[in-house]
Formats: structure tokens, sequence, C-alpha cells
């Protein structure tokens, strides 16, 4: 049954999008942008020692003072403008238009840390954030 005031193609178009973005999902995990809030993920890395967990994210396009940094003792979330706006006029398999404004991602850290003594450095479009974990407990010497 068609709508009035809608095309039967438009149906199509929107049963393609939905494919695709299934298979998109399906094959690479979530998505890494979000064209409805001109949002991309940043790619990251999260490394672990004994005493700290240091995480390494990818910003091309970003200015050192525009980047948002909120830590908690469980997670890091950061949040950054671009210096301009990415677009593309195609995206994957039909036409549509998106633009990228920002870097957004929240990242769960694998062991809690002390966000106060957190250190960040960002380099050549890398930011690499250092978080000592909080050491519970403490050493008892054996008699």
């Amino acid at each position: 049954m068609v709508r009035k005031g809608r095309w039967l193609f438009d149906y199509f178009d929107e049963i393609e999008r939905e494919i695709e973005e299934a298979f998109e999902e399906l094959f690479y995990g979530r998505p890494m942008w979000d064209s409805s809030t001109g949002r991309l993920e940043p790619l990251t890395e999260v490394t672990e020692t004994l005493d700290k967990i240091v995480v390494t994210m990818d910003l091309p396009l970003v200015r050192k003072e525009n980047i948002h940094l909120t830590i908690e003792e469980d997670y890091l979330k950061l949040e950054a403008p671009l210096e301009r706006t990415i677009r593309f006029e195609r995206w994957g398999i039909i036409p549509r238009h998106c633009e990228f404004k920002s870097f957004y991602k929240i990242v769960e850290l694998p062991a809690k840390v002390n966000p106060e003594e957190a250190k960040a450095r960002f380099k050549n479009g890398v930011l690499s954030v250092e978080l000592p974990k909080i050491v519970r407990g403490h050493k008892i010497p054996v008699e």
C-alpha cells in the first residue's frame, strides 16, 4: 500500500538505506559516525600497564585549545570540534549528503583511575591521555 504524496521509489530508497546500515553494523560493528548529529568517532587505542591506562586518539583537523576532556574514575569523554566541516555528497551505495563537524567519544576504562592525576598531550593530531590507576590496598612486609 502506498500513502498519498509519497512515491513508491521513496520506499525503495528507504529500504536500501536501512539494508546498507544493517550491513555496515554487521561487518564493521557500530558505525564510527553519526550523520544525524554531525559527529565522528576518532580511532582510539587503550593500553593498560600495572599502574596506568593510556588512551590514544587520532584527531586530525582539531586544535589543541578546542579539545574538551571529561575524566571520571571509569570513563573518559572527548568532545572536539573540527577546524572545518567535512562534507560528503555520496556516502555509501545511495547518494546522500553528510556533514561532520566534530569528534565525540566515550571510552569505558578497564580499571578505576585517579582523574586528578591524569595528564594529556596533543601533538601532530594525536591525543595521548595517561590515567594513573587507583591502587587499592597496600604492601605488607613478610617477616
